[in-house]
Parts: C-alpha cells; sequence; structure tokens
C-alpha cells in the first residue's frame, strides 16, 4: 500500500492570506513600467499558513523591458557558469597533464616564445603570424560546444623550410594559452613518441594514460611531423592520436617541412600501402588551416 501526502501549492507575496507575516516580502517596482513585482513562493502543507519564498527575489516583470532585462540576466548567468565549468576543467586537465607528462612537454627554448619576439622577414611569415595570433586570440571558439554546430577548421598545419620559425609561432600560441590557464601539450614527434615507448619498460606510467591525455587536451601540438623514420608502430600511433582528436573535434597544431603529398609519402613505412598515411593526411587537411613559411633560414642569419 503506498501513503499520500498533501501537495504543495504556489502563491505570490500578494496574496492576503500571507500579507502580514514578517516574512513575507514587499513587493518591488519596475523600473520601466511602474507596476508591482511580486515574489513566488511555496506553501508549506504543514503548519499555519507558513510559505518558502524564492530567495531570488520577485519574478520579472511582463513589460517587454522588463522582459528584456530579465533575459539578459538570464544569458549573463548562463555565461558565468559556462565560465566556471570550464575553468574548473581546465584545473583538473593541468593537473592530469603535470601528473602523466610534466607540465607542457615544451623545453626552455619553448617557453620563451612569444608573438614579439617572432620576427617576420617575408610576407609568408607575416601571413602566418597573423594566422596564428587570430588562432590564439579566438581559441575558446574552436573547442566544441555540447549542442552547437561542430567548429570548421580549427586546427592548423604549418609547413615549409627549415629555420623559418614553425615552431616558434606553435609555441606561441602555447605560451599565449598557458599563460591564460588553457593547459596545452606541445612536442615535437620524436618526444610524444618517446614518451609512449618508455611505458613499453615501465617507465612514466602507462601507455593508455597517455594517448588518452593526448586526445582530450584541448590543445595538443605535434612538432616537426616527419622527423621520426616511419615504422608500422609510429603511423599506427599518429593515425591513433590524430584519428582520436579529429573524432571528438579537438584543435591541434601541426608543424612539418613538407607540404601535405610529401608528408603522406614520408609517414608511410617502407613496404606499407601508404593507406593509412593517407588516412591520417585526409584528416588533417579536412579540418586544419594550411599556413605555408618560405624564407631564409634564422638559424644561418
Amino acid at each position: 500500500m503506498g501513503s499520500t501526502g498533501s501537495v504543495s501549492l504556489m502563491t505570490l507575496s500578494c496574496d492576503p492570506r500571507f500579507a502580514g507575516q514578517p516574512d513575507t516580502p514587499p513587493p518591488e517596482i519596475c523600473e520601466f513600467c511602474g507596476s508591482e513585482r511580486y515574489t513566488e513562493g511555496t506553501v508549506i502543507p504543514i503548519g499555519p499558513g507558513k510559505v518558502r519564498w524564492n530567495q531570488e527575489g520577485p519574478r520579472p516583470c511582463t513589460c517587454p523591458e522588463g522582459q528584456a532585462q530579465h533575459d539578459r540576466a538570464i544569458a549573463e548567468k548562463k555565461s558565468q557558469e559556462t565560465a566556471q565549468v570550464k575553468a574548473d576543467s581546465d584545473a583538473r586537465m593541468r593537473e592530469k597533464v603535470s601528473r602523466i607528462i610534466g607540465e607542457s612537454g615544451m623545453g626552455e627554448r619553448s617557453l620563451r616564445c612569444t608573438f614579439e619576439t617572432f620576427r617576420v622577414v617575408t610576407p609568408s611569415q607575416d601571413t602566418a603570424k597573423r594566422a596564428a595570433l587570430r588562432f590564439a586570440e579566438g581559441f575558446d571558439q574552436l573547442l566544441p560546444q555540447r549542442g552547437e554546430p561542430l567548429p570548421r577548421y580549427n586546427s592548423l598545419f604549418i609547413s615549409g623550410t627549415k629555420g623559418t620559425g614553425k615552431t616558434h609561432l606553435a609555441a606561441a600560441i602555447a605560451n599565449e594559452l598557458l599563460s591564460k590557464g588553457t593547459p596545452v601539450i606541445c612536442m615535437s614527434e620524436r618526444e610524444l613518441l618517446g614518451r609512449i615507448r618508455r611505458t613499453f619498460s615501465g617507465i612514466g606510467g602507462d601507455e593508455s594514460s597517455i594517448l588518452a591525455l593526448y586526445k582530450s587536451v584541448p590543445l595538443l601540438i605535434l612538432d616537426d611531423l616527419g622527423k621520426e623514420r616511419a615504422t608500422e608502430w609510429t603511423i599506427s600511433t599518429i593515425y591513433d592520436i590524430i584519428g582520436g582528436r579529429y573524432d571528438q573535434a579537438m584543435p591541434f597544431i601541426v608543424t612539418t617541412n613538407y607540404d601535405p603529398g610529401s608528408l603522406a609519402l614520408r609517414l608511410t613505412p617502407k613496404g606499407d600501402d601508404g593507406i593509412t598515411a593517407e588516412c591520417i593526411i585526409d584528416r588533417i587537411t579536412e579540418v586544419c588551416k594550411v599556413v605555408i613559411m618560405t624564407g631564409p633560414s634564422w638559424r644561418s642569419v
């Protein structure tokens, strides 16, 4: 047998039954039309006429200006809640990055790279710097948002000859985001794969945790892709990482000395049919803005 109970009733602070009670909120006057605004409350079924009043204050006025003000307040509250959720998520991710790989993975030289110290010598370098600045400044809009269309071209493919500043620009983006609290992993292909290799001997955590981190950190920067000698394992691992970020629409940056076609050949192991490498390039070119950098090597100046 089930039990029955009294049903709570909604009321307003203008209800004459509760007008004389000391805890009944007084009406507020709409600043736009002068109407009285009353507070909602729930009648407590136990006790002599007790009401639990809404602590957020009176209801919004029904006039157009009052409704518009209410809508703005709701939007502002939602924005603050979203920002807090992101801040909490970033804090948890920073702790995970620090625990598994130790901060961002960047060396001392990369940690000193900024947009201000980037030297523009050629028009392509100027174009690349502008693209990198736009990427850093609008990064939050490049992340997938629940209920929103997936962002297009939310990643960067920076290609060019050696010494033209590809790594500098990528590191400048990383440092800009890190300064704002956004977790970033920025590593060369060699170091990124090396972190995973070390787990095979029981050093440096476990493979699944590192791979999960590479796929989920807000921004992954894969520097000098194509420098490693291609093997079945390297191509499979790169495909797993890039494919994982592609599937989740998570942004990434690739820097390389190769154009997309040449990179596919470079990533293909000897004797391999090249399909996996082509799949990697397909995913990269689908979501990346391509930035080409040319000019003399900084290292020779």
